[in-house]
């Protein structure tokens, strides 16, 4: 599947999921916790989210934009792992999550580029596991028309397609990119919200060295989607 025309028939459909969730506040949501730094290793433990602050939905979706003018402060702990539980954590006992899929199968896995390397987020165990070390910021935009802003932010997402799953319904495999569209959306958007209540800024991008990235995350270059920065302003 061709990337661009992939893009080209996502629709706009982007909500915030909200359900029943397994995750309660706890130590790590203090004041305290909050401030912890980000130790990269080959795992990062991510704590569990604040599930009692934030803005109100109507308030967060009146100010939802794009930014492109960030600072290079770094995020905190707590930030970290509640802007990966709000774009596709596990919300529910059953291991659904606050994004929607087709048929169970959760087809766009988050890669978390930092600073000191790239990870792959693992959505059970609510974690990131390290892919490769080293600050591959740059390979999340384009030489023809680079974003310099990529280069500084602390965190950039890149969302990848992941198939190696067996589509095994035939109406579902049939309408694949449409629902993939819509999965990918939502993630999106939910990371929008989060950064709005938070405070941070975020922009989607489409502008991504895909043949670069792919080859940092040992995957085809068709399955790198679309990238977003996450940080912020100054």
């Amino acid at each position: 599947m061709n990337r661009r025309t992939f893009l080209k028939s996502v629709p706009a459909l982007a909500m915030l999921a909200s359900a029943e969730t397994s995750f309660s506040a706890d130590v790590n949501t203090t004041a305290a916790g909050a401030a912890q730094q980000i130790t990269a290793g080959d795992v990062i433990k991510l704590s569990k989210p604040d599930l009692k602050k934030g803005t109100a939905t109507m308030e967060a979706l009146s100010k939802r934009k794009s930014d492109r003018n960030y600072s290079d402060k770094k995020l905190t702990l707590q930030q970290l792992s509640e802007v990966l539980w709000a774009a596709d954590g596990v919300n529910r006992p059953d291991g659904k999550r606050t994004a929607p899929t087709a048929i169970f199968m959760y087809a766009v896995d988050i890669y978390a580029v930092l600073p000191e390397g790239v990870y792959l987020y693992s959505v059970a165990k609510h974690e990131l596991t390290l892919v490769v070390k080293g600050d591959f910021r740059k390979d999340t935009t384009t030489q023809e028309y680079p974003q310099d802003f990529v280069y500084i932010t602390p965190l950039n997402l890149v969302y990848v397609l992941n198939f190696t799953k067996n589509w095994q319904d035939t109406a579902v495999n049939k309408n694949r990119d449409r629902w993939v569209a819509v999965e990918l959306g939502c993630i999106a958007q939910n990371v929008q919200l989060y950064c709005v209540s938070e405070g941070l800024g975020s922009v989607i991008r489409g502008l991504i060295d895909e043949n670069k990235f792919s080859k940092v995350i040992k995957v085809k270059p068709e399955q790198v989607l679309l990238a977003q920065t996450v940080g912020y302003l100054k």
